[in-house]
């Protein structure tokens, strides 16, 4: 990949252009929409207060799915719209985006599995409602389905899944549904649209908008690291801010014309071989408040979530005692291992933007679906949805961009790779060939999900300084070439931007990437030209981030050390 231009020269191409549209907020949407009109051939800036996919898009149960519970709520148009959208992003992002075995087992003590309003009696009746169901699910995808479901023999899901409870099991669905690394893939949508000529930068706070006529032209941005204020000038607007969406169409309205109502997410990350899960995921049918939970294999280890509560402080969301004690009493339900806090490496809570319509009393009972409202003034809000159907989301809004300039209306996303994702197979053996001249073949897997093509690059960074080769944390898959590479190609500009969602060092090492917080600062203060007292404060901030996260309080970490 060409290197990306300096964050000065980026700053300076905002002030001095006018763009098509000016895309508030750097998640899974705003960068759809950022590539999306991009490969229109628009003009196109975007803009994120924060870092990239810092937000709920980082937060996620790392699925790219259909939602198989919603089948049972007869949402089949959402559910159908997602299973399209999860078959082009396994075609356009390969490995990046990969198949996966679910294994849905059904026990005695199940009411409603998969909250199902009917159920039937336990046993024939049961087993084809849930059948009729899965067969719904395989049809809805149509051409592009993974593969059917099938019913699971025991012996097989012991293989599979070894710590599975097997008393009072009633019966056992396999079916399929794709898994993704949520950051990675905003960054790699992200560096697709400015392939495509995309101005990108993070850490620029829309803080207000300047007005003529009753039209938006220009909004008043804060350079968050130098507290330095100037205008971007553009023509459309597009608020793609997640949670924070009534705040912006507050800046630009005046009123809020969306309610958001926040649901809080919580996941842990356990030892993948504590819970036997190595080779498919789990589903559990059936929690307390209705829904169902995942168990996740994803990057050495395994993800069990998520809750669905009422919002905190939206800056800061963190997993409390009962989010936790929640989480390991339901898994312990169907697993017979005894998971406990002390098996728990490390935890993550993330907001969903759901978006208020109705009466609906919890979050749990609000869709998924999103919101596409266009305001007069030339603002365009797009919020709500999931991970799963962004590029959808992101072709309605440059539809509606398109049409109020007043432009011929084409669709080309359905069938671009991500950048990196072309002829992938095809480099693969030249990348595997120079991981094994560094002795690094065991990064390969994570560096083909997470840089496709461009793992050649981050490859050479080592052959060019063999320190470079060295792992972050040792045991994990990520090389010391990625702070370089992150620093040089991604704007990666604290050390939390590396440890947390370039790469996730963070939630994947129990010191939480602690032990190498000298050896990444440096590479950080080498490249970004950071002084002595500038990296102490980095590292000191890093500190900060982990004890938030994963304080002892919490009781799953009890051995953190942060000095």
């Amino acid at each position: 990949m060409q290197p990306m231009e300096s964050r000065p020269s980026l700053l300076d191409q905002l002030r001095r252009s006018v763009f098509d549209v000016l895309i508030i907020g750097g998640g899974i949407t705003g960068a759809g929409v950022a590539l999306d009109a991009a490969a229109r051939g628009l003009r196109v800036a975007l803009v994120e207060r924060r870092d990239f996919a810092s937000g709920t898009s980082c937060s996620s149960t790392k699925l790219v799915h259909g939602g198989i519970r919603y089948l049972p709520q007869l949402d089949i148009g959402p559910v159908r719209e997602a299973l399209v959208e999860r078959g082009l992003l396994l075609h356009n992002a390969p490995r990046l985006v990969e198949p996966l075995l679910f294994v849905l087992p059904i026990f005695r003590f199940n009411r409603r599995p998969l909250g199902l309003r009917f159920v039937p009696p336990a046993g024939p009746l049961l087993f084809g409602y849930l059948e009729l169901g899965l067969l719904a699910y395989d049809l809805l995808a149509g051409r592009r389905n993974i593969e059917c479901h099938r019913r699971l023999n025991l012996s097989a899901v012991q293989d599979i899944v070894p710590a599975l409870r097997t008393g009072g099991l009633l019966g056992i669905f396999g079916y399929f549904d794709a898994r993704t690394n949520d950051a990675r893939l905003v960054m790699n949508v992200l560096a697709s649209a400015r392939r495509h000529g995309a101005t990108i930068c993070n850490y620029c706070a829309v803080i207000g908008f300047e007005r003529s006529g009753g039209q938006l032209r220009a909004a008043q941005v804060r350079d968050e690291l130098t507290g330095e204020e100037f205008t971007i000038q553009a023509r459309i607007f597009v608020n793609a801010t997640g949670i924070w969406g009534e705040e912006i169409e507050r800046l630009a309205l005046g009123t809020p014309t969306v309610h958001i109502a926040p649901s809080k997410g919580v996941h842990l990350v356990l030892p993948r071989e504590r819970v036997g899960v190595t080779q498919a995921a789990v589903v559990i049918p059936e929690t307390s408040d209705g829904r169902l939970l995942f168990v996740i294999p994803y990057e050495g280890r395994a993800i069990l979530g998520t809750t669905d509560t009422g919002a905190g402080p939206l800056d800061n969301p963190r997993a409390d005692d009962s989010d936790v004690d929640f989480l390991l009493d339901h898994a312990n339900q169907y697993f017979d291992v005894g998971i406990s806090r002390a098996d728990v490496i490390s935890a993550y809570a993330g907001y969903r933007p759901l978006i208020r319509r109705g009466v609906a009393e919890v979050t749990a009972q609000l869709s998924r679906s999103h919101e596409l409202i266009e305001h007069e003034s030339g603002l365009i809000s797009i919020l709500g949805g999931k991970l799963t159907t962004y590029r959808r989301m992101a072709e309605e809004t440059v539809d509606r961009i398109q049409r109020r300039l007043r432009q011929p209306v084409r669709h080309v996303t359905a069938r671009l790779p991500l950048v990196g994702r072309e002829r992938l197979e095809e480099a693969i053996p030249a990348i595997v060939t120079l991981a094994q001249q560094l002795s690094v073949e065991e990064s390969v897997p994570w560096l083909l999900r997470a840089y496709g093509t461009d793992a050649r690059s981050v490859l050479e960074l080592a052959a060019e300084d063999e320190r470079l080769a060295s792992p972050i944390v040792r045991g994990l898959p990520y090389l010391l070439a990625e702070v370089v590479y992150a620093c040089r190609n991604e704007l990666a500009l604290w050390i939390g931007d590396v440890l947390e969602r370039r790469t996730w060092v963070l939630f994947a090492d129990r010191q939480h990437g602690l032990g190498a917080l000298s050896a990444v600062g440096e590479l950080m203060a080498r490249e970004l030209g950071w002084e002595p007292d500038e990296l102490a404060c980095h590292m000191d901030t890093y500190r900060q981030r982990v004890l938030a996260l994963c304080a002892s309080e919490q009781g799953i970490g009890a051995s953190l050390a942060v000095t």
